[in-house]
């Protein structure tokens, strides 16, 4: 063990020590747009403008990333403790420790609350952080869109959305942090405190390859699982993604591990000679040799062929909130194992289906180990050419038959449609009921994007060429390529058959040379409608979305997306039309669309620099008769709001708006803000309709968990080491469930 731990002492020693050089210069009387605060608090909300109305019900929660446990919040800093260039900064936000932003609205003053996601893993890294003893031995570190250490695993940042579930026999439920390469974790929804993991380590198989001995393994599963409130059971997936990942990770780990010096040389030499290659093919050719010979062209010792390979796997789990999953292995209508190629994102629950995708969103294995030499520029831009391929442009679709799933578990059939959805889709939403084996799902189709590439320090702007602002390091790449799309998608799950001719896709530019663009989908990002993701009842039929539209920023448009997406086979939009709208830097925008018409109704337009980061139906407490029950309620928006429209704000605030849900082009009715809340980019939202203790009654120990976890991991000598590191640094914090 300490001959292994030794190795990656000097690893790591050589890989974090940067230098200043090339650092942008920081305006002191500018605030950055990323700032962000993870600081805990818990306080009432000040009503900024209109008037709060007294009848909503319930709690809202945000989540959202804040950074890591040495960047004190958002943005990443240019430079480390030690005033060194500091490797995470440019990081993309994903990869931050996850945060829950509570906002309860029963009482007459509404009242804020911030905790952080404290997992075992959380603990780990706080304990190994830059200036601590573990730091050079067991640290994490930002690769890319993941945060790993080489010898502790694979974090799990719980970032990305809260569920609200309510199993069998309770009166109030938890919430559930959820995070796609991670164990979901419930969470007690009056003091956002983590309860218990969904399901115990051994339950969840893991992608890394077997040589790699880590605690905390790499957990591929879906950010937006199934909960039914009719059969109070959740659906998730368990899977990894192919053999060719597992064979270039193995190797690539036993080279960091053990030839990390020569490694890097070669990669840099290989990354020089090919990088700015115009062959796409010639690039990836030479890669895959290297990589396919690695032995051969890294001196040193060599990688066993030998060991024990990684496995493809993709199983569904159901939990009924007690004891151990059902799993299903699954495979399609050929008796072929479930190919993934991208990732599984997102889930769809219906009364008698489930239903799998293939999203358009690149949070897998490959991505994970994005970048293993962070402080090297010109390994990333190689990397980066290989791994940001464009997202296949439809979504490969697969209907489990829930009758089918026998109670004890083994097999199940996902059966692929026939045609797959002709748009690339990340979210989307099903209707409860499906009458005669139709199944209605409505989906954001952002066209032309990959929501997993991010904005790098060395990219260029798309219009003109000049480097991008630094202020959009590290935000995800999403200038518009093309319009996005809002799509409603009938197929027979019994036939397994797409209905397109009774499919629907709205798809609007708007006025985008006037200052008023009306409904339009620029950059479709989040939506919500009455009752989504409720744990109390389904959706039977889901008859009016709200969506945000995020416009176009010319920061956000980077040359490597632009000639990634310019031969986009479903363009609506001329390329010049696309350089014309984004010059413009139309602003944010919120739309109502009736989905029965698959038209809109209502429409708001922000101002210039203020920006809707999400949107959320929150009921009222007692039902207007007066209003279809689909618009009786508010809508709640946590919303950045820069001090002008005319230039670049030197200040953002953080505040949070309400709108009539029958009427949101009146503006906001009410504004709400404190002072110690700071965010700038978030995530998902959720709404509860009481912020009560959660009553979970089967709670996994932590200590218990994880003792049988390393007692089973292969690492050939004495696990004291690791042993000693958990009671000391990571046990104490699970006290009341040790």
């Amino acid at each position: 063990m300490k001959r292994f731990f030794s190795k990656v002492i000097d690893f790591f020693k050589r890989l974090f020590s940067g230098n200043t050089k090339s650092l942008p210069e920081i305006d002191p009387n500018q605030e950055p747009l990323l700032k962000t605060s993870r600081n805990e608090i818990e306080g009432r909300l000040e009503v900024i403008e209109g008037e709060f109305p007294k009848d909503m019900l319930g709690a809202c929660q945000i989540s959202l990333p804040v950074g890591t446990v040495n960047s004190g919040g958002l943005p990443f800093p240019a430079k480390n403790h030690k005033g060194h260039r500091n490797p995470e900064y440019g990081s993309p936000i994903m990869n931050g420790d996850g945060m829950v932003i509570q906002v309860n609205l029963a009482p007459e003053t509404p009242t804020v609350k911030t905790k952080l996601m404290k997992t075992p893993c959380y603990y780990a890294d706080e304990a190994t952080k830059e200036g601590t003893k573990h730091h050079g031995l067991m640290g994490f570190h930002n690769m890319g869109i993941t945060r790993m250490s080489m010898v502790l695993g694979s974090r799990n940042e719980l970032n990305t959305a809260t569920q609200p579930v309510k199993f069998k026999g309770q009166k109030v439920g938890s919430l559930m942090a959820t995070y796609d390469v991670g164990r979901p974790y419930l969470v007690d929804p009056k003091t956002l405190e983590l309860v218990s993991p969904v399901g115990k380590v051994k339950e969840w198989m893991t992608a890394e390859p077997p040589m790699v001995p880590w605690p905390f393994g790499i957990v591929q599963t879906s950010a937006h699982p199934g909960f039914d409130p009719i059969t109070q059971e959740l659906f998730t997936v368990n899977y990894s993604k192919n053999k060719k990942a597992y064979t270039h990770l193995e190797q690539s780990y036993h080279h960091l591990k053990h030839n990390r010096a020569d490694f890097k040389e070669k990669l840099e030499g290989l990354a020089n000679e090919v990088v700015d290659h115009p062959d796409d093919e010639h690039v990836k050719a030479k890669v895959d040799n290297f990589f396919d010979k690695l032995n051969h062209h890294v001196d040193g010792k060599p990688h066993d062929k030998d060991e024990p390979k990684g496995d493809v796997f993709m199983n569904l789990i159901r939990w009924d909130g007690t004891g151990s999953f059902v799993h299903w292995e699954l495979s399609d209508q050929t008796g072929d194992k479930l190919a993934i190629y991208e990732c599984m994102h997102q889930m769809g629950l219906t009364k008698d289906y489930l239903i799998l995708t293939d999203c358009s969103f690149k949070f897998s294995l490959d991505m994970l180990f994005d970048n293993p030499f962070p402080e090297s520029k010109i390994i990333e831009r190689l990397i980066r050419r290989l791994a940001t391929v464009r997202m296949e442009p439809f979504t490969t679709t697969y209907i489990i038959r829930r009758r089918d799933l026998k109670p004890e578990g083994g097999k199940a059939i996902a059966y692929r449609l026939d045609h797959p959805i002709p748009l690339e889709t990340i979210h989307y939403s099903c209707d409860y009921d499906n009458p005669d084996g139709v199944v209605t799902l409505y989906g954001v189709h952002n066209a032309a994007t990959c929501i997993a590439e991010w904005v790098r320090t060395f990219d260029r702007r798309a219009l003109d060429g000049k480097p991008v602002d630094p202020d959009y390091y590290s935000l995800f790449a999403v200038g518009s390529m093309d319009i996005s799309r809002f799509g409603k998608w009938k197929f027979d799950a019994e036939n397994l058959k797409l209905l397109k001719d009774e499919s629907k896709v709205f798809e609007e530019p708007g006025k985008y040379k006037e200052d008023h663009l009306g409904p339009n989908t620029w950059a479709v990002a989040l939506y919500t409608y009455r009752g989504i993701l409720s744990a109390e009842k389904p959706v039977n039929k889901i008859k009016q979305i709200w969506f945000v539209s995020d416009g176009t920023v010319k920061n956000l448009l980077t040359k490597f997306v632009y000639e990634l997406y310019e031969d986009y086979p479903h363009r609506k939009l001329s390329l010049h039309e696309i350089k014309d709208a984004t010059e413009r830097e139309l602003p944010f925008g919120l739309t109502r669309v009736n989905t029965d018409t698959m038209e809109p109704e209502d429409y708001y337009q922000c101002d210039r620099n203020t920006f809707l980061r999400g949107v959320q139906f929150v009921e009222r407490k007692t039902r207007n008769e007066n209003v279809p029950e689909e618009m009786d309620g508010y809508l709640f928006c946590p919303v950045q709001v820069g001090n002008s429209v005319d230039s670049k704000p030197t200040k953002y605030s953080s505040e949070f708006w309400v709108f009539d849900a029958t009427d949101v082009a009146k503006g906001p009715i009410c504004k709400l803000k404190n002072d110690e809340v700071k965010f700038a980019f978030t995530l998902h939202t959720s709404w509860i309709p009481n912020a009560e203790p959660s009553d979970q009654q089967y709670i996994i120990k932590t200590k218990e968990d994880y003792d049988e976890a390393i007692k089973d991991l292969d690492l050939g000598v004495d696990r004291g080491f690791l042993e000693k590191f958990f009671e000391e640094n990571v046990y104490p914090h699970f006290e009341h469930n040790r």
